[in-house]
């Protein structure tokens, strides 16, 4: 019997902790009116994710983290599409020796909490859940050892850091030429996928905090480096040059 509501009545964590304990196995799909995302449960752990969003697709995440090459991605797609039999990409992403067990562990990680942050954020969502019997011999699934409640709570904490953030009026543009390039071999990790944020549109920190999955607090120490090495401009955005959707 399928089991569906309103996020707003029913917390994530509350739905996610139900499946958990009680072992269920099924399909949950959470959705807004811009992402929908289903959890693949096998006896009360995630089997597979499965999103919209193509940024949040296994092979990219891997991609973005650096444990794959583009090349090998576009291999390994490849080669899934004409297997005979169906092949998860992690699975196939071993077998062709690409990446090691932990990477993909790493990058579905990065996946689930990812695609539960997106779906926080939005001020109303729905969920459904569908019990399925699972195979008799079930695949191992690689976040077997990874307690999912960890990753609720930090999902939990950057959706409630992003829905503050909307207060703020700053406004951060790219300075409009590098004038010392060998600054950017210094910058570290945060402020890379920052400055790289901004290059891709992002104009505000609620922006920068989708876009990079780092906490507020890493975000503003990188803004701090950024606009001190003039790679940036923080200005005050006007009060009422806020869309009304907002």
């Amino acid at each position: 019997m399928p089991f569906y509501g309103d996020l707003e009545d029913f917390p994530l964590h509350a739905i996610l902790q139900g499946i958990t304990s009680t072992a269920k196995s099924g399909r949950l799909t959470l959705g807004t009116s811009s992402d929908e995302i289903t959890l693949v449960f096998d006896r009360g752990r995630v089997a597979a994710v499965t999103t919209s969003d193509g940024r949040l697709r296994l092979g990219r995440v891997l991609v973005e983290q650096g444990y794959v090459s583009e090349e090998q991605l576009e291999q390994a797609l490849a080669l899934q599409m004409v297997s005979p039999t169906p092949v998860r990409l992690g699975d196939l992403l071993l077998e062709l020796g690409f990446v090691t067990r932990q990477q993909v562990k790493l990058a579905l990680t990065a996946q689930l909490e990812e695609s539960l942050f997106r779906i926080l954020v939005k001020p109303s969502g729905s969920f459904a859940f569908i019990s399925e019997t699972p195979p008799a011999a079930p695949d191992e699934t690689i976040l077997d050892e990874t307690p999912l409640e960890p990753l609720v709570l930090n999902a939990i904490r950057r959706a409630d850091e992003w829905i503050a953030s909307r207060g703020r009026r700053e406004v951060i543009t790219l300075a409009d030429e590098v004038t010392d390039p060998a600054v950017l071999d210094s910058l570290t990790r945060v402020e890379r996928a920052v400055l790289l944020a901004l290059i891709n549109g992002a104009t505000t920190v609620h922006d920068l905090l989708v876009e990079t999955g780092h906490p507020l607090p890493e975000i503003d120490a990188a803004l701090a480096t950024l606009s001190r090495l003039e790679l940036i401009r923080v200005t005050e955005e006007a009060p009422d040059s806020r869309p009304a959707s907002e």
